[in-house]
């Protein structure tokens, strides 16, 4: 009788196990004829069985059927699950898993592959939109259906957290520089633009940590040297930022932006009022000397013309400061002074109006001139100026 038993029960299961595959294909016959209702609906019945749920080929069929309703147009269709691509996804690798001799990893690949050119075209028209953040996604499923078949898209990653930057998404740009480096992937950009991201979370540790990677892969490369430097720029690392920049300098002495860099930590030195006046005073020079040498290399620079400017202005308001506080009697002096600062706010005249004409609608650049025209009796460029400013605030 046991033997009987076991007979009877090994020919059920071998019936139950053929019934699903009739029940497969119908999913697929289904299929074919666009039926994707009945598709789905044959199809979950099939992987839901013990007997077929380990079948490449029902997993796979099960993929072909969510990918047509992800890209259906049918709006009776497309209400069949809320989710289709990540089903699709899924169910292909399934169909990888159960399929060790690969019987059906060319199909997969191929639909894969399809898939995700349809995203990459999706995120490039996005992208010429200007429409970042939907360009972002696009080439992040993009990415993520490949990677079903076990192959890594760092082109799609990439364009992703590129589009995420522009997007001012920093956490999914950070994401996907993760990993990227996570799949062993290497470029300088990630290394800069990673950690740049870090830097401007206020997190010094992992910025400089992969600031330093990068410089383990790309030796003595200017780039990394710079994004280094803003880190000690952020923390307040003077010492430190000056010594890279001084590195910077020689080796590529055409790069204003790096004497500006310079420019700027020794503007903020001449500001200092902790530091000794010797000391104050050298920076003062070397702030002058290093923003005339970035315009020397660019005169264009608007940053440089308005920050040299101001710096005499600036002067010029100390030593009228110092003046203010002679007693009155101190006539002699007081003059000498007047003539001091009105030479600084001549000094600063001609940066100050180029930057105007670099940027006329700057509010600050228009303060400063019209203050200067009146300090220094040209008056024939005050209604001039105040037209301007008058222009630059109706714009704001």
């Amino acid at each position: 009788m046991k033997k009987i038993a076991l007979t009877l029960f090994v020919v059920f299961a071998m019936t139950m196990a053929f019934g699903q595959k009739n029940v497969r294909q119908s999913a697929s016959n289904y299929l074919k004829d666009g039926k994707l209702d009945k598709a789905m609906e044959a199809i979950n019945q099939c992987i839901l069985d013990p007997s077929t749920a380990q079948d490449a080929r029902a997993w796979f069929i099960r993929g072909n059927i969510y990918l047509e309703i992800a890209n259906t147009q049918d709006e009776k269709f497309k209400a069949l699950d809320s989710d289709p691509m990540t089903k699709s996804i899924d169910s292909y690798k399934k169909a990888v898993e159960f399929d060790p001799k690969k019987e059906y990893f060319d199909d997969i690949l191929a639909k894969l592959n399809w898939q995700r050119n349809n995203y990459y075209n999706a995120a490039v028209e996005a992208y010429n939109k200007r429409e970042y953040k939907d360009a972002m996604s696009n080439f992040a499923k993009g990415a993520e259906v490949i990677e079903a078949s076990g192959i890594a898209d760092t082109l799609s990653l990439l364009n992703a957290a590129t589009c995420a930057s522009l997007a001012n998404e920093k956490a999914a740009a950070k994401d996907y520089y993760l990993k990227l480096i996570k799949g062993n992937y290497k470029s300088l950009n990630l290394y800069v633009a990673l950690s740049d991201i870090y830097r401007q979370e206020q997190d010094s540790a992992n910025a400089l940590k992969y600031v330093r990677m990068g410089q383990k892969e790309y030796q003595n490369d200017l780039r990394l040297l710079l994004t280094e430097t803003n880190i000690y720029l952020t923390f307040n690392d003077t010492k430190k930022a000056l010594t890279n920049l001084e590195i910077a300098r020689k080796k590529d002495s055409s790069n204003y932006s790096v004497y500006f860099a310079l420019g700027t930590i020794y503007d903020n030195l001449s500001n200092d009022s902790t530091k000794s006046e010797a000391v104050r005073s050298d920076a003062f020079d070397q702030a002058i000397r290093t923003y005339k040498e970035a315009l020397r290399l660019n005169p264009e620079y608007f940053e440089a013309n308005y920050n040299l400017g101001a710096m005499f202005v600036n002067k010029a308001a100390g030593i009228n400061d110092e003046a203010n506080r002679l007693p009155l009697d101190a006539t002699a002096q007081f003059d000498k002074l007047k003539k001091e600062a009105d030479s600084y706010l001549e000094k600063a005249l001609p940066y100050l109006e180029k930057a105007s004409v670099l940027q006329p609608d700057d509010l600050n650049t228009l303060y400063s001139l019209k203050q200067i025209y009146a300090r220094t009796n040209h008056n024939d460029k005050l209604k001039d100026i105040q037209d301007k400013i008058n222009e630059a605030q109706q714009k704001k």
